[in-house]
């Protein structure tokens, strides 16, 4: 693509006056003819698969599918209830009519008047035997019933459309700019690489603001992805490539003694595999970057013990870093009982450390005394200065942020090899797997034993179903832990001071046997909180997200979480990870008020419906988005123009092994000027070099 014309504003662009101009700065982030060319289409509209209103029948919705129909408005009326309004437009075509229904004023209505031309989508209803739409998704248009052709749809805020920025203005917006600049297109740098030839690049870029037939729009959607890849993965390779590592060729006398004579328990086969995918990593002099992701309880910290084993073998120290000092006391206490007999010297680093104490450590660690290091983010302050890091543990990842993560393996010259462990990965971690500048390690196979934990969803007005099972579980002897998501708020949701006042109303045979547990108290006090619901002396824990890790409780048979769609997914399977750790039949309860956003029902539902921590993340990741892979953002927007990192995986594996061999044989590719006027991978080379 010549350099020349696609970087020139679009203030030079014809219709597009300089204050539509600024908007598109402004609001969409549009400055550059390249900018718009790479706006691309959410979605279009064909019209020849348009529904018509009389195809329509108990069938369609039954099966709940999604349909589009072209039709006229021909009434508009407001009607007046006791909650409050409700408004409902009269949709026609040739062939019939249906009722479009919103219960909520939204921005279509202001717009929405007699006579005219809109293609609607929805889930059909029947309502009194009438067909309905509600909250129905709405294009304004001029489209005529007698055209077959395909309409883009772009994604404009609403405040745009008020200004007059809908979707007809951008469509001959393209045009014009398609009509200046497609002579100006170059071709795919890769395409004498390939097996399978793309549409050309020129083509592509037309077809997917304007496509011709619905066979060039998948053309055209295959080669702009393939595109995108292949210059994300570029620019991976050459990142990676500086990422060098000490190697652990060996295998000694502290893993196999351990191994042989101390290990509790004979590894599963899935442990062992695992075990290896990480010593054929570290045996190599790049750095390892791999995640082990595994439910709860399937033995992650045996398979971490292991590795921090062959790091010694081999003359390096390690360290485990971990979100809480619960779960940091936890691993030391284990580790500590384990590796009694045979002289390794560990130590304990958090917050609660004393000077005196902290200021030994450190010297010990600079000495290389201490070969495993354990702890919270006091592991990441710069008094913290190993002799020789060679392996980074990073428990629960999704509790710290990127930029904490990072600092652990930036305190040797020589990056540290990494192991991540998590039940349930962040969505920007599950995306760098996609991509693969991370490998994964699976242990799938549950602990002997356990069973599966049910989840069930109430509403606010059914929550003494909820507590019935509270009630039935304690009288079996078992725990409970009760979740809310803020300690003390002027909100009208339920808080954990306010239930704390109700379980204690609900429950007056255990008002002694009632604990509380929140990120304010001292350590001094959640130790003790922990401690007697760990023995059995409270019942009933009331808690926050403090308890989302490093909490075992194998008594512990509910977890009733309050207000439970204003957590994510990942979070809401990591407390449900804090029950099912025992042989009993475990519940998680969701409570929720019957009030809840289509994103929230979404979340609840896919927690009833799966237990896989795995699933979980990918679905956490449609919801939030990749983050940013090279930045510090963990969910949202990463700059993918039109790849799908979830559904385009089989398309991922296709192009990265092309993307290795055309670095092989050009590998001053990316020093090359004339690469560099491309601003896909600007973004991401000014990212990594902040």
């Amino acid at each position: 693509m010549s350099c020349n014309i696609f970087q020139k504003s679009i203030e030079h662009l014809k219709g597009l006056s300089l204050k539509k101009a600024h908007l598109f700065n402004t609001e969409l982030k549009i400055n550059t003819y390249e900018d718009l060319l790479f706006f691309y289409p959410k979605g279009y509209i064909h019209l020849s698969t348009l529904k018509k209103i009389s195809e329509l029948s108990i069938t369609t919705i039954n099966n709940n599918n999604l349909v589009q129909i072209l039709g006229i408005i021909t009434n508009i009326k407001e009607i007046n209830y006791k909650k409050g309004k409700i408004w409902i437009a009269r949709l026609e075509d040739k062939t019939g009519f249906i009722e479009l229904v919103w219960f909520k004023k939204t921005s279509f209505l202001k717009n929405l008047r007699k006579n005219i031309t809109i293609v609607v989508s929805g889930k059909i209803k029947c309502f009194q035997k009438k067909i309905q739409i509600v909250h129905p998704n709405i294009q304004y248009s001029q489209y005529s019933e007698k055209n077959d052709s395909i309409y883009p749809v772009y994604s404009i805020p609403n405040n745009l459309k008020k200004k007059g920025i809908n979707n007809s203005f951008m469509i001959n917006l393209l045009k014009n700019l398609i009509e200046e600049s497609k002579n100006h297109i170059e071709e795919f740098f890769f395409q004498k690489y390939l097996i399978k030839k793309l549409m050309s690049r020129k083509k592509a870029l037309i077809q997917i603001h304007f496509p011709e037939s619905l066979e060039n729009l998948f053309q055209a959607q295959y080669s702009l992805k393939f595109e995108e890849l292949f210059l994300l993965k570029l620019f991976f390779l050459s990142k990676r490539k500086v990422e060098h590592s000490r190697p652990f060729p060996i295998i000694g006398k502290n893993f196999h003694n351990f191994y042989k004579n101390i290990l509790p328990f004979t590894l599963t086969e899935e442990q062992k595999k695992v075990l290896k995918e990480i010593w054929n990593d570290l045996k190599k002099p790049i750095q390892m970057n791999r995640l082990l992701q595994g439910e709860v309880g399937c033995g992650k910290t045996i398979i971490a013990i292991l590795s921090m084993l062959i790091a010694l073998d081999n003359g390096f120290q390690s360290c485990l870093m971990a979100p809480t000092e619960v779960l940091a006391i936890q691993h030391y206490s284990s580790i500590k009982k384990m590796f009694a007999t045979i002289g390794i010297k560990i130590a304990l680093l958090t917050s609660s450390t004393s000077d005196s104490v902290r200021k030994y450590l450190y010297n010990e660690i600079f000495l290389g005394k201490i070969s495993i290091l354990i702890g919270t983010h006091a592991l990441i302050q710069e008094k913290v200065q190993f002799k020789n890091l060679g392996l980074a543990i990073i428990d629960e990842e999704q509790r710290f942020g990127v930029e904490q993560r990072a600092k652990i393996w930036k305190k040797e010259e020589n990056f540290p090899h990494i192991l991540i462990m998590t039940a349930t990965p962040i969505p920007r971690t599950l995306a760098k797997i996609i991509y693969h500048d991370l490998n994964i390690s699976i242990i799938k196979e549950s602990p002997l034993g356990r069973k599966p934990v049910k989840t069930i969803h109430f509403f606010n007005k059914n929550r003494d179903k909820a507590f019935e099972i509270v009630k039935k579980q304690i009288s079996k002897g078992r725990q409970i832990y009760i979740i809310y998501p803020t300690i003390n708020t002027s909100f009208k949701e339920r808080n954990l001071m306010k239930g704390y006042n109700e379980i204690k109303e609900k429950f007056k045979n255990l008002e002694n046997k009632i604990g509380i547990l929140h990120g304010k108290m001292n350590f001094q006090e959640k130790n003790i909180q922990m401690e007697q619901f760990l023995h059995g002396e409270t019942k009933i824990l009331i808690a926050t997200t403090v308890v989302e890790v490093g909490v075992n409780v194998p008594n512990a048979s509910v977890i009733l979480i309050e207000n439970a769609d204003f957590f994510g997914l990942s979070q809401l399977h990591q407390l449900r990870g804090r029950v099912g750790r025992g042989i009993h039949q475990s519940y998680c309860i969701l409570i929720t008020d019957s009030k809840i956003s289509v994103e929230g029902f979404f979340r609840i539902k896919k927690m009833c419906e799966t237990n896989e921590g795995l699933e979980i993340a990918k679905e956490d990741l449609k919801l939030r988005g990749g983050g940013d892979l090279i930045g510090t953002k963990q969910s949202g927007k990463n700059y993918l123009r039109i790849v799908n990192i979830v559904k385009d995986y089989k398309l991922i594996k296709d192009v990265f092994p092309i993307v290795k061999i055309f670095l092989e044989k050009n590998p001053n590719f990316l020093k090359q000027k004339k690469f560099l006027y491309h601003k896909y991978y600007n973004n991401y080379k000014k990212k990594f070099k902040k």
